[in-house]
């Protein structure tokens, strides 16, 4: 009896760490792909996103943020900035927006500079803003190319895939080969996780979801001055927004 549990586990442990046919039965067939084929089927199917829901921390300029929001693609947005311990309240409905929020975090990003009473005002009445940044927060399609989730690994001449800022990179000509790293668990569903080093200065990581639709669902970001972490969920789900009453509203 000992011999043949001897035998059995030996087979299981042969199987289970040096059989390709174990990986077979347990890894799906879209994450037996390379990588080029796996972005390929995520970026189609992120192109077709009507909205969704991104949460997370994300660093930019040295600031860590942590944001929760949901958006469009017909520029309608609302959700939660934090940053400090303080957070601010996003609403955006085409070219109208506002913000509401805590002094802490309008001093914070303010730079300290803020007036007190500037600040109560801006706790109890939301600040609509002017065209200018309107066309900045939010932003859909500019969200999708700055964390490249459309165009995954690319950067040429210093600039993110969306051909706008520079980045802490070194040049890269031509894409980055995203590798396949392994299939995980995400909140129960089945994802890929991809991987890149654009420029060799940090690592940058993407979950696709391995059923079809292929969503990004995550994505990670190592640089020390402009990564972060976030998540997408809630796509093609109606955003709704309210415009704040106008006797709460001040202008700029």
């Amino acid at each position: 009896m000992r011999t043949i549990r001897s035998v059995a586990a030996a087979a299981a442990l042969t199987v289970v760490t040096g059989c390709s046919v174990y990986e077979d039965f347990t890894t799906s067939d879209f994450a037996q792909q390379d990588g080029d084929a796996i972005v390929a089927a995520a970026s189609e199917t992120m192109r077709e996103v009507t909205s969704l829901r991104v949460t997370g921390q994300v660093r930019e300029g040295g600031e860590q943020y942590f944001v929760d929001l949901r958006m469009d693609r017909e520029d309608r947005c609302k959700g939660t900035l934090r940053v400090g311990g303080s957070h601010i309240d996003i609403r955006r409905i085409g070219d109208r927006a506002w913000l509401k929020g805590e002094p802490g975090a309008f001093n914070r990003l303010g730079g300290g500079s803020v007036p007190r009473q500037v600040l109560d005002r801006l706790s109890r009445s939301w600040l609509q803003l002017d065209d200018r940044t309107v066309t900045r927060l939010c932003d859909f399609d500019a969200l999708l190319a700055e964390f490249e989730v459309v165009d995954f690994g690319q950067r040429r001449n210093g600039k993110n895939a969306s051909g706008k800022g520079r980045t802490e990179d070194a040049v890269v000509d031509g894409p980055v080969p995203a590798t396949v790293v392994e299939e995980t668990s995400l909140d129960g569903r089945k994802a890929v996780e991809l991987s890149a080093s654009p420029g060799g200065a940090h690592e940058e990581r993407t979950w696709v979801l391995s059923e079809a639709p292929h969503h990004v669902v995550r994505m990670e970001s190592t640089s020390t001055r402009d990564g972060g972490t976030i998540s997408f969920s809630e796509f093609d789900v109606e955003v709704e927004v309210e415009a704040p009453p106008a006797e709460d509203v001040i202008r700029p």
